[in-house]
């Protein structure tokens, strides 16, 4: 199954350093990429690379370097585009979720991805999704 992988499952693994709280998320992870094909957008890692830095002080170049390592090998960049603009502004009129949301929303859709692997429960109001969460 496709999955698409939203940010804040990447900003904890990215920042955690309690060992047990930590190695939950990795499982987490590992158990994804085991079981699913792996999706996300370059929003998504700009509010990686943003949010590390801003709320836990993680430094760009650490951030960038988790990316190279842990994120691009496994997961398939999507870009974004007109189209996926379009899906957006139609998700925001129907379901009035944040536009960074709704951009992700509209990538899956446009790519055929049916399930994000999210713990905002917001997008559980969007019926063409599922969201799953650790």
């Amino acid at each position: 199954m496709r999955v698409f992988i939203d940010s804040n499952l990447l900003v904890y693994l990215n920042t955690l350093t309690t060992e047990n709280i930590r190695r939950a998320y990795e499982n987490f992870y590992l158990n994804i990429a085991a079981e699913h094909r792996m999706y996300t957008d370059v929003l998504v890692l700009d509010e990686v690379i943003y949010v590390s830095k801003k709320r836990y002080l993680v430094p760009y170049v650490t951030t960038l370097s988790f990316i190279e390592s842990i994120v691009l090998p496994y997961v398939i960049i999507l870009p974004l585009s007109e189209d996926e603009y379009n899906e957006a502004a139609e998700i925001i009129g129907k379901y009035n979720v944040k536009p960074s949301d709704a951009l992700h929303v509209g990538a899956m859709r446009t790519n055929d991805i049916g399930v994000m692997v999210s713990e905002d429960e917001e997008l559980d109001r969007i019926d063409e999704i599922k969201r799953m969460w650790i």
